[in-house]
Order: C-alpha cells, then sequence, then structure tokens
C-alpha cells in the first residue's frame, strides 16, 4: 500500500475501496467531515458535494477512492489530513483564539474533537506511510534531518457539458511535519497550471520552502 501511494496508483485505491464495500467506504469519507462544513469561525463556507456515494453505483465509488467524482473544500482536505497528524482524532477549526468582552470576560476557545475517523495505531500507520512517500517519491519535497509526511493531488476538472475537461488539472500538495510529533500543516493548491502535468513536479519545491520557513521559525529540532 506505500508503494500504491508513492506512484499515485489510482488501481490500488480502487483496490482498497472494493475491499472496504461501499457502505464503510462512505462511512470513512463522511467521519472525516467531507460533505460537511466543519463550523468554522469563518463566513462563507460550503459543504462540498458527496452525493455521488448515495447512488449505489459502484463505478462511482471507484471514481472517489482516487479522488475525482466528489468535491471537497480545500479546509476539509486539510482537516482531515491533521487528523492523521492528531492521532487520528478529526478537530474542529477556528481562527479565533479568544473573545474579550466588555467587563473584562474572556471566552477562550478550546479544542473540540469533531469525531475520531481511525484509531490511532492506524494514523501512526498512516503516518509513516506518507513519511515513505516523500522520502522515495518526492525529493523536491524533502527536508534533510526532519521526517516529513505528504502526499500529492492531481485531479481533473468536470465539464459543463460532461465528463472532464481535456488537458487540464487541479494541483495540490498536503503535508505535515515533523511527522513523528505533527507542528503544523500545510496545503497548497493550484488550479489550471501551466505547462506542467504532475503535482509533484508543480508543488512539491513550494511545499518544502513553506516548511522549512516554519521550522526555523519555530527552532523545531531535527528528527532524524
Amino acid at each position: 500500500m506505500t508503494t500504491v501511494l508513492e506512484k499515485s496508483l489510482n488501481t490500488g485505491a480502487a483496490w482498497v475501496q472494493e475491499r472496504i464495500g461501499q457502505s464503510d467506504f462512505r462511512d470513512y469519507v463522511i467521519n472525516f467531515g467531507f460533505g460537511q462544513q466543519t463550523a468554522i469561525d469563518l463566513p462563507g463556507e460550503v459543504n462540498g458535494n458527496v452525493a455521488n456515494l448515495y447512488s449505489g453505483r459502484q463505478i462511482n465509488f471507484v471514481t472517489a477512492s482516487f479522488g475525482q467524482g466528489i468535491a471537497v473544500t480545500p479546509l476539509q482536505l486539510i482537516n482531515a489530513y491533521s487528523a492523521i497528524a492528531n492521532g487520528g482524532r478529526l478537530m474542529k477549526p477556528y481562527v479565533v483564539d479568544h473573545v474579550a468582552f466588555e467587563g473584562g470576560e474572556i471566552k477562550k476557545t478550546e479544542p473540540e474533537v469533531a469525531s475520531i475517523p481511525i484509531s490511532e495505531k492506524t494514523a501512526q500507520t498512516v503516518r509513516s506511510m506518507l513519511v515513505n512517500v516523500v522520502d522515495r517519491g518526492f525529493d523536491k519535497a524533502r527536508i534533510p534531518g526532519y521526517d516529513i509526511a505528504g502526499k500529492t493531488g492531481t485531479a481533473q476538472i468536470p465539464s459543463k457539458e460532461g465528463g472532464y475537461e481535456e488537458d487540464v488539472f487541479i494541483h495540490d500538495f498536503v503535508g505535515f511535519a515533523p511527522a513523528s510529533d505533527p507542528k503544523f500543516t500545510i496545503l497548497i493548491k493550484m488550479d489550471r497550471p501551466k505547462g506542467i502535468t504532475f503535482a509533484a513536479d508543480s508543488l512539491s519545491p513550494t511545499f518544502k520552502n513553506i516548511a522549512q520557513y516554519l521550522i526555523n521559525y519555530y527552532n523545531i529540532p531535527p528528527t532524524r
């Protein structure tokens, strides 16, 4: 399965979905927060769309297994990766640290667990797999001395006429570090990149630059 992630093998993802079954696969998608608002303290949040997973058609589950046929928001995606970093706990994201009321009362925002989609053991396993993905597959995202967990995404763009647009994609790279004791998660997304087919080439260097900046800024010690 690590090789499936390293090579971004759609056939491997489809095989896993078939083994899991439609009902359990849909439950995982929902429990990871896709298709619903996170209730973050920002206006304008949307649900995304996972309606295809209620059709009963196996083809919709196969395409969803490798990230197509459903629509998720960047916030949902980075929150799901952060659940893996957090030992399987999906947290409710927030921006405001605290609110100070007239009269001196302070209301502090406390961390809140939204769901626990996977066990801590499973989260540790997936974290190790994502570190191997960077170590073996994305040399442009590696930072010497640190265990970096990450994965690219390359998705086609739906056409208004049906099917997908020709030769246009959405790229993303999501990762967290240090994987053994995560301090931050980064998501970079690019719509319709020109002249580059895969996110590994378009976004890995930028991810590395941001991660290196955060490591330096917070004085995070090496993990290797």
